[in-house]
């Protein structure tokens, strides 16, 4: 607690320094606030795990008049100007100011609404979680894969067949989109019939056949409103904000008068 006072004593100080070189002329005027110091102390313990020391702090401090001092000679050169990356890097700003004075948190009848309209997005598809023995398709694969799964239902380990895949040997909790991506609309359509806890098939893919063991199948469904509720609460307050940002947006259009410099028939050729 001493060491820390010592610090923000040393920084009145540093401020000081600082106010009196910067201050020969209004315009060149830097001031430092405490709370910036905080906060990039605060930045500091959270990134190293200790506090700083006096010397660390003297370096937090003069990097920050430095990158102070640096962006505002970088204003006077015109350097902010017809930049895109600052363009766009100042309209994400704004925007997010926009979004951030819309943040109140919606009442129960626009929870309910909301999630009455947008229910086909809360869906939640069935999802498979499987593993499979590989053999590649080289004109004989399904045939090795028929002695596999007899010698396998007789006793013999699974782990004996099959060769290595790209993708792996255990799938857990796939979609059937993410399965017929990986696998072929063949293979995610006939997988769904399968028996679980049994070694099964074999299921053809664009690779070749497949042995398949699955291991569970969570049927789909669509969550109640109270179970997901947080979640809806979140995505009302993101339609506000970004409904916020569109409307601020055509009402500043309306300012401005727009004038394309373009042949697009050049631009095509």
């Amino acid at each position: 607690m001493a060491k820390r006072l010592f610090i923000f004593l040393l920084l009145g100080i540093l401020i000081l320094i600082a106010d009196l070189t910067f201050n020969e002329e209004s315009d060149n005027k830097i001031t430092i606030f405490e709370s910036e110091i905080n906060s990039l102390i605060g930045t500091w313990v959270n990134q190293v795990g200790r506090e700083p020391t006096l010397q660390e702090v003297d370096g937090i401090i003069k990097q920050l008049l430095d990158e102070e001092i640096l962006y505002r000679e970088a204003i006077k050169l015109g350097l902010d100007k017809n930049d895109i990356i600052i363009k766009r890097r100042l309209a994400q700003k704004i925007g997010f100011l926009r979004q951030e004075a819309d943040s109140s948190l919606p009442s129960e009848e626009e929870v309910n609404d909301f999630y009455n309209k947008n229910i086909d997005k809360y869906f939640v598809g069935k999802r498979i979680t499987f593993s499979h023995i590989y053999f590649s398709a080289n004109g004989d694969d399904k045939t090795l894969a028929d002695e596999a799964l007899t010698l396998i239902q007789s006793g013999s380990s699974e782990s004996d067949f099959g060769e290595p895949f790209l993708l792996g040997k255990n799938f857990s909790s796939k979609t059937i989109t993410e399965i017929e991506r990986s696998f072929g609309e063949g293979f995610s359509k006939d997988i769904q019939n399968i028996t679980p806890k049994t070694w099964s098939g074999p299921l053809n893919s664009e690779y070749g056949s497949h042995l398949i063991f699955v291991n569970s199948i969570s049927n789909s469904f669509t969550p109640a409103l109270e179970e997901i509720k947080n979640i809806i609460i979140n995505d009302v307050i993101l339609e506000n904000q970004n409904n916020s940002v569109k409307e601020y947006l055509k009402e500043l259009r309306n300012k401005y008068q727009i004038e394309i410099l373009a042949d697009f028939n050049e631009i095509s050729d």
